[in-house]
């Protein structure tokens, strides 16, 4: 069994929070309180959000891998698990943008905007997508010195060429199923996808260089945001130097929570727990505040009509909520693995069968 870092949990945690926090504030906070400087000054840390979840997700990818390495360079059980884990994750991005609750109807909405809203790449594709490149990698079989080369050079190489690809004329006459990986979504493969690969680079350091990784990272972290600047003086290649901003943060933040490792330990299970299971938090509060084909969010009831305060208290509300249902299904898994697992393929099961089914 892997060893748990529960500095990568309160990681995981801290991207969580501020997704419930953003969510909340987007989907619920009136128009006209929207041009406030609080509400500007947000929106620039709120940028930071998707880039730590597939920080964490590269990390975790990494010290997953490394240590049990001929598990994951040749077919096996563990390999076989995990992607079907992906795929499940790749699916249920899908799923979560549904226009319809019936296959039915889904398919007659090809070229409306509900299907458009579908097939735009959400960041559990991303995720899933680029963990899955990453796992095609391994199975080559690349010596050491050569997967850090090609994941340093793809790492800088998406958001570089990420401009190019917007406007290539090869990219826009993709079928859209395709070319929503690359142009026009929420989380395209170019530029976010390195986000998930510098944290793979991250956590192979981490593994291979135990005691003074935290050196190594804060030379990495310093050294992108220094040649960040310097881009950002000349004016020049811009979504590289935005990248390279984000992720010599992400890092630093990274390297504090790590020499906390010892206090996170200490902290209250319900707390850890809402790391651990941030994929089902992360699903949920969506369908809370936005809704899903299943039901309707909390935006369509209030609107963006809210002020500070009821925002803020209703925040208050759903991070109480996740933790306790954070805690109840991480506790449920442990303690009673075969109910939960009855559970979520019973549910995953019947949506299924349902939306295949159901003619309107």
């Amino acid at each position: 069994m892997s060893k748990r870092y529960f500095f990568l949990d309160m990681l995981r945690a801290v991207a969580v929070a501020e997704m419930i926090h953003g969510h909340s504030l987007d989907g619920l906070l009136s128009v006209s309180l929207r041009s406030t400087a609080f509400f500007a000054n947000w929106t620039h840390v709120r940028g930071y959000t998707a880039p730590v979840f597939l920080f964490a997700a590269g990390f975790a990818f990494a010290v997953a891998t490394i240590p049990r390495i001929d598990d994951y360079t040749r077919f096996s059980s563990h390999l076989l698990r995990r992607i079907k884990r992906l795929l499940f994750v790749i699916l249920l991005g899908y799923l979560m943008y549904l226009p319809f609750f019936s296959l039915r109807r889904t398919i007659l909405s090809v070229g409306t905007q509900g299907w458009d809203d579908l097939l735009r790449v959400d960041i559990l594709r991303c995720i899933g997508v680029s963990a899955l490149i990453l796992q095609v990698w391994f199975l080559i079989r690349p010596r050491r010195e050569v997967t850090w080369t090609v994941i340093g050079i793809l790492t800088l190489a998406l958001p570089l060429f990420a401009p190019y690809v917007r406007n290539s004329d090869l990219v826009a006459g993709l079928p859209a199923f395709i070319r929503y990986y690359f142009v026009s979504s929420r989380f395209p493969l170019f530029y976010y996808s390195s986000f998930l690969f510098l944290g793979f680079l991250l956590g192979y350091v981490f593994w291979e260089k135990r005691k003074p990784w935290f050196v190594y990272a804060l030379v990495i972290g310093f050294l992108l945001i220094a040649s960040a600047h310097v881009l950002d003086r000349l004016n020049i290649m811009i979504d590289l130097h935005r990248f390279m901003t984000k992720g010599g943060v992400i890092i630093l933040l990274t390297v504090l929570l790590e020499r906390c490792e010892s206090f996170w330990r200490s902290m209250p299970k319900p707390v850890k727990y809402f790391g651990q299971e941030s994929l089902v938090v992360y699903v949920v509060h969506l369908m809370i505040v936005y809704g899903s084909v299943l039901n309707k969010g909390l935006a369509s009831y209030w609107g963006r009509t809210l002020s500070y305060p009821e925002v803020y208290l209703f925040v208050i509300w759903l991070m109480a909520t996740m933790v306790v249902l954070a805690y109840v299904w991480h506790k449920l898994k442990i303690e009673h693995g075969q109910v939960a697992t009855w559970i979520k393929n019973t549910v995953y099961w019947s949506f299924l069968i349902l939306f295949l089914l159901k003619p309107y």
